[in-house]
């Protein structure tokens, strides 16, 4: 079982192969760190990066709708300040947060590359 710190820093760099579009990649990260996962803000942290995988798995054209960093702090802010948020909350919201920064600091666009079956 891998440490929460781990777990974290594997999910930035699942982060950074979606970010680049390296689809095979971040689904091969995907797939290892489902069963590595035990914490609640770890879950959160992954179900956020499976989400955007498949967001751009299934994006039309290849592409996904504009990802505006401020609708995203926005989405995020509102889900930890909900009474209801709970760690799985805070660990999505914080990982939607740090891939919207990482595609804001390497302004390229979202592209599709084929996924292998």
């Amino acid at each position: 079982m891998l440490t929460s710190k781990v777990v974290q820093e594997n999910i930035n760099s699942l982060l950074d192969s979606l970010s680049r579009s390296e689809l095979d990649e971040a689904k091969r990260k995907l797939a290892a760190l489902s069963t590595e996962v035990k914490s609640e803000k770890d879950r959160g942290s992954l179900l956020a990066a499976a989400g955007i995988y498949a967001s751009m798995t299934k994006a039309k054209e290849g592409t996904m709708r504009t990802w505006e960093p401020e609708k995203v702090e926005r989405a995020a802010k509102s889900i930890t300040l909900s009474q209801m948020a709970d760690e799985f909350d805070t660990g999505y919201a914080e990982t939607l947060v740090s891939y919207s920064r990482l595609r804001q600091n390497s302004q390229q666009p979202v592209t599709y590359t084929e996924v292998s079956k």
